[in-house]
């Protein structure tokens, strides 16, 4: 008995296409991967690290010093998946489609069927195919036809010079060198290491993965979404050329911060939706009108969108394209234009989003960084390089910043239906250059990478500023959370671990003798870390108070909301979802006589004005001992602290004993004499069983000071 069987790979172009009632789809969520020839159960959607983790192979990578002890994963190994799919349990259809909504890593598919005719003869069929973008959702076809299939997911090596077909290995005989690796392969940037996050590349089947049997429809375009009525206007002016969004008509001012993924495994399990969800309601508690999703995360769920939805949150969305020259060969190029159409018409459902932006500072490095003689490149080959900016963002089109030609610009011309606009980079000149707050959009780092002072903010405002922060530690709670109790201490190996700038210590080392007149090396842990977020609530808030009050200036999107780890970084909110002294100075910002009412009213205040919400403590001021009394109960299973000042207090910080995860719903204030204030214990987690703190204890900056 002879037969042919046809399979082959489609590229989808819509996540929405394929909804199927029960009886058409079913789920594949029994996988297993394969060490040292053994099988261990697998999690899908899932990471090979998660799976290595769950299994107790491998230690947490976010805990101590264990980063460094699981490079090996990912680099030096392939990883195999499989699962077996019974023919009785497919969907009814002639044929079917197998369709993986995510598959993070290069790999190699394989769909083998198996059967025995009438006497009892075995056959077999099997179809290969081979993937290399994790931001792509891919379908095969395939006949019903056997007793059962064999599905096996190999995810190789980066370096596996063997395995020549998939794009990374055909992009890096490109010719050219480039300042990163993952240049040559669509994989989330942040993966392999940012100066706040770990080193951890990693593999899996990161989505959903389902057989169905109806076609997913190619190119079809998804349903108008309910328009927010929001536009952005870059006009040319006497100033320069402006960066203000309008709503109704009305220009609006912009509140809020940069995100990053939420974890370095980015998967959507329930504890990754109470992330979500606790991130984005203290975003929308603290006034922020507007989240940018950096491009050099990823594409984020639907889930997240559909939360920026209901809370009102307005997205700035990045493709995801970070800090380096891209590749012009064929296939990526092909793929590149492939992944954006697929995120366009996914995420294009979605109102929040008002802004579509090509990248996170490839333009800025292209002229900043000085790649062009680290990598000595001929002058063919810059030109070559600028082209394939302009082919996939538009790089040439400066004066405007905005494209219709690139790859980019008619994905969203072609597959959003609310046209929304489009901009070629952010920011659109570097921190070194004049322009840049007198031309659209800032990243402004003279503060923290060029070592100036915070007061630098008062003259380096731009039209909008879309990047500028401080470092802090996280809160000494947190800190115990992924510090061994031997290591305690700033220059400890899991503090020197967790902290991934290169002059990250020096640099607020430098401004706590500049503005609090410490030596670092006098304070124990506790101390530093507290002293560390007062001094990036000072710094950072100064900037968004400097934003506020600068009618030239539009818009204040703070580096960052958020970690994806335990980490020494510039997020106002720590990993395990306790508020820093940032996120309150931004909240008081924020909220101070923000509404639409007021909209007039604040924006041509001076700084002067402003003291009674963001009060500055030079270093040669003298702080009385502080003297309060405190009360505190459980209500609700929540405990409830009442202070009562009985001198002036400074930087008020209540932490929960014992150290639990969460937060106080107010933090980090100031108090007069006679002055009292209540407060409440909120849990970062929502379930009703989290541990909730028996007492209090208190720390003011007048303490530090005595």
């Amino acid at each position: 008995m002879k037969r042919t069987y046809l399979a082959a790979l489609v590229f989808v172009f819509t996540f929405a296409s394929c909804s199927t009632n029960k009886e058409q789809r079913i789920e594949l969520n029994d996988w297993f991967f394969s060490w040292h020839n053994q099988d261990y159960t697998a999690t899908v959607p899932g990471f090979i690290h998660t799976d290595l983790m769950a299994n107790g192979l491998i230690d947490d990578p976010y805990y101590g010093t264990n980063e460094d002890s699981v490079q090996w994963v990912y680099d030096e190994r392939q990883w195999v998946y499989h699962t077996t799919v019974a023919h009785e349990a497919l969907p009814e259809a002639d044929s079917l489609w197998l369709i993986f909504e995510g598959l993070a890593g290069p790999c190699e598919v394989k769909i083998e069927g198996r059967w025995k005719d009438t006497n009892d003869q075995s056959y077999t069929w099997k179809s290969t195919h081979f993937r290399d973008d994790m931001f792509i959702e891919n379908a095969i076809s395939f006949e019903p036809v056997g007793d059962s299939f064999d599905i096996t997911v190999t995810f190789l090596p980066l370096e596996d010079n063997d395995w020549c077909r998939g794009l990374y290995l055909k992009n890096m005989r490109y010719g050219i060198d480039l300042p990163e690796r993952r240049a040559f392969t669509r994989m989330a940037p942040y993966q392999p290491g940012w100066d706040w996050g770990p080193k951890l590349q990693t593999c899996g089947i990161w989505k959903p993965v389902y057989i169905s049997n109806r076609q997913p429809a190619a190119a079809t375009t998804p349903s108008v979404p309910k328009s927010l009525n929001v536009e952005l206007r870059q006009e040319q002016d006497s100033i320069g050329q402006s960066f203000t969004f309008y709503k109704d008509g009305k220009p609006i001012f912009i509140k809020g911060a940069n995100w990053i993924p939420v974890h370095s495994f980015p998967v959507l399990d329930e504890t990754q939706k109470a992330r979500y969800r606790y991130l984005l309601c203290s975003a929308k508690e603290s006034g922020f009108n507007m989240l940018r999703v950096w491009g050099g995360g990823i594409y984020e769920h639907d889930y997240f969108y559909d939360l920026c939805d209901s809370l009102g949150l307005m997205v700035w969305q990045d493709f995801i394209f970070a800090g380096t020259p891209y590749p012009d060969n064929e296939e990526m190029l092909n793929n590149i234009d492939r992944e954006a159409r697929q995120q366009v018409r996914r995420i294009a459902r979605h109102p929040c989003v008002v802004l579509w932006c090509g990248n996170n500072e490839v333009k800025n490095g292209w002229e900043d960084w000085g790649w062009q003689s680290q990598f000595n490149w001929t002058p063919e080959q810059r030109a070559r390089l600028e082209k394939a900016m302009d082919t996939i963002f538009g790089y040439s089109s400066t004066a405007t910043n905005t494209s219709s030609t690139s790859i980019l610009a008619r994905a969203v011309r072609d597959c959003d239906p609310l046209q929304r606009p489009y901009i070629t980079t952010s920011p659109l000149y570097g921190w070194g250059h004049p322009e840049c707050t007198t031309h659209g959009d800032s990243h402004y780092w003279g503060v923290w990478w060029g070592e100036l002072p915070f007061e630098i903010y008062k003259e380096k405002t731009g039209r909008f500023m879309s990047e500028y922060g401080f470092q802090s530690y996280p809160l000494i709670s947190s800190i115990r959370q992924f510090t061994p109790a031997n290591q305690l201490d700033i220059d400890s190996p899991t503090l020197r671990s967790h902290q991934k700038h290169a002059r990250g210590r020096q640099i607020i080392d430098k401004a706590m003798q500049c503005y609090y007149g410490f030596d670092s090396h006098t304070l124990s842990l506790d101390d530093y870390a507290y002293v560390s977020q007062l001094l990036q609530a000072w710094g950072t808030g100064y900037g968004i108070l400097c934003h506020i009050t600068d009618p030239r200036c539009a818009g204040t999107l703070f580096w960052q909301l958020n970690d994806c780890w335990p980490v020494a970084s510039w997020s106002s909110i720590d990993y395990y979802g306790n508020w820093k002294a940032l996120q309150y100075r931004a909240q008081a910002l924020f909220e101070a006589e923000f509404g639409a009412s007021h909209e007039n009213e604040y924006r041509g205040r001076s700084l002067d004005e402003w003291q009674q919400y963001y009060a500055t403590y030079p270093k040669d001021r003298h702080y009385d001992k502080p003297r309060y009394t405190l009360e505190q109960h459980i209500e609700n299973n929540s405990l409830v602290v009442t202070i009562t000042a009985q001198s002036d207090l400074y930087d008020v910080y209540i932490e929960p004993v014992p150290f639990v995860n969460g937060h106080f719903d107010r933090n980090f204030f100031d108090m007069k004499t006679g002055e009292s204030r209540t407060v409440h214990f909120i849990p970062s987690t929502i379930d009703n069983n989290a541990d909730i703190p028996s007492s209090a204890s208190v720390r003011t900056l007048n303490s530090l000071y005595q």
